[in-house]
């Protein structure tokens, strides 16, 4: 968890803005909190506002640390289903159907960010909708935080040595978290090398976090007792890690929780 505190202490620092790693972890915890409640963990997007008060960014850059975050976690989780569609699921099943919808998805999520990347395109496309449902006394405001998401976008994009630096800790981060969960399966007795979890574990990781539904409940059992079930896992346990996964997120949305009641709220 810390890792991740350091993660956006890291995103935050490049707006020149002085951090602590424990209030940066506190504040992750917070949003971990909003997100498990919520489809593809969008709640995390209240980041932005804990952000604003303790460390004076503001709103659009707040957004940007909560995008290029999420971005560079959702881009490692497809390069380690690639290579475990690659180098497991391919080998083991027959008339394989796995890299077809990892890749239809992959190209969705390219697609989307390259069109999310052309500011005049998604301003064109938003403006009907601004105009109509945006309250009068909010535009000036809601201008202002778009123009400055996209100014934050840009200074990351600016600088390929920090996010080549940031890749590599989130990889370690995401590293640490499958050792983690890799560990909570030996607690299952599911009998699996370390390398063959690490390039399973992705794919359950990725369909989690698909937007249909809340904390993954369902898909990600779904996911589970395929994935799982190509390496000689029964469904009743595969189901039962799942269940365990999101016992753990619970626990952690719980500090969350006790974060959030003590802290001053934003708004």
């Amino acid at each position: 968890i810390q890792l991740k505190g350091f993660k956006q202490k890291m995103l935050v620092s490049s707006f020149k803005k002085g951090t602590s790693l424990s209030e940066n972890t506190k504040i992750w915890l917070i949003s971990f909190f909003f997100g498990i409640a919520s489809p593809a963990k969008s709640g995390e997007a209240a980041r932005a506002l804990y952000l604003r008060n303790a460390f004076g960014v503001s709103l659009g850059q707040g957004l940007a640390v909560v995008f290029v975050e999420r971005v560079s976690d959702i881009l490692i989780l497809f390069i380690l289903a690639f290579l475990g569609i690659y180098s497991i699921a391919m080998p083991l099943a027959n008339n394989n159907v796995l890299l077809p919808i990892v890749s239809i998805f992959f190209v969705f999520f390219i697609a989307a960010l390259v069109l999310l990347l052309k500011k005049n395109l998604i301003k064109f496309i938003l403006k009907p909708f601004f105009n109509l449902f945006a309250p009068e006394q909010y535009k000036r405001s809601l201008k202002e935080g778009f123009n400055d998401f996209y100014h934050s976008l840009f200074i990351y994009l600016g600088q390929p040595k920090f996010l080549i630096a940031f890749f590599v800790v989130s990889f370690f981060s995401w590293l640490v978290t499958f050792a983690q969960f890799w560990l909570l399966s030996i607690a299952f007795s599911m009998n699996l090398n370390f390398l063959s979890f690490l390039f399973v574990f992705p794919v359950v990781v990725l369909v989690e976090a698909l937007p249909i539904s809340v904390s993954g409940i369902g898909t990600r059992d779904a996911a589970a007792i395929v994935m799982f079930g190509l390496l000689g896992v029964s469904s009743a346990v595969a189901v039962s890690f799942s269940i365990a996964i999101l016992a753990f997120n619970i626990i952690s949305a719980f500090f969350g929780f006790l974060f959030f009641n003590s802290t001053e709220k934003p708004i």
